[in-house]
């Protein structure tokens, strides 16, 4: 690992972040899964873990299994839990007038209620659609291209259409589906499997366990070990 010098956050920057497991507490498809035992989730998981199905078949599949006629299942997604230090990092970037995205393989179904319930209603967002169609979740891909087969909602896209005119780009991001977009950012904070990923390939990094590590950075600008 090297020292990297991190200035502070400024308005000339984007910020993309992740939302399951980086901004929520826990990936809200896994937190479902485990609530309701839903075995098929994880049997659909390791399909695609092996490469025998595609990101966006391993979705369709693993939520059209939910059912949302349960109560108990609205009341899950109503009070699905975020970093404590979401609302500072949101904070920071209204503050330092920085352009702050939020970019997700998971469903806009959870993402915008949560917003909502955190009064952060008027933060960008692009995620995948869910339509509850029979008493289960459907899922659309209204945000795929044809050059990225696997993901539904290809964060690398948005990259690309968001960063011009920005002079720095920061990923904020926890798995998989961030590794494709990250490595064009210019500042990545990655852990769980995006830091593994990342270490293992050699690439350049901050860790964090906690977006209140990431807010402490970007406040003040530091050098850190990455």
């Amino acid at each position: 690992m090297t020292d990297t010098c991190i200035a502070p956050l400024n308005d000339a920057d984007l910020v993309l972040c992740d939302f399951d497991g980086t901004i929520s507490v826990i990936d809200t498809g896994l937190l479902v899964a485990q609530t309701f035992g839903l075995e098929p989730f994880q049997v659909i998981e390791q399909r695609w873990r092996r490469g025998e199905i595609s990101s966006r078949e391993c979705l369709r599949d693993q939520w059209a299994v939910v059912d949302t006629t349960r109560e108990d299942f609205w009341e899950l997604v109503a009070h699905l839990e975020v970093d404590p230090a979401f609302p500072d990092l949101v904070a920071l970037a209204r503050a330092r007038r920085a352009r702050f995205v939020i970019l997700s393989d998971g469903l806009d179904l959870y993402i915008e209620q949560t917003l909502n319930r955190l009064g952060s209603d008027d933060i960008e967002f692009r995620a995948n659609h869910a339509a509850i169609r029979g008493g289960h979740v459907a899922m659309e891909f209204p945000h795929s291209v044809a050059e990225c087969p696997d993901c539904g909602n290809c964060k690398t896209r948005w990259l690309f259409e968001l960063r011009p005119g920005s002079a720095r780009t920061i990923y904020i991001g926890d798995g998989h589906s961030d590794v494709c977009a990250a490595r064009y950012a210019d500042v990545v904070f990655a852990k769980e499997d995006l830091a593994r990923i990342y270490r293992e390939r050699g690439l350049g990094f901050l860790p964090f366990t906690h977006l209140g590590e990431v807010v402490a950075l970007l406040e003040d600008g530091s050098s850190a070990r990455g």
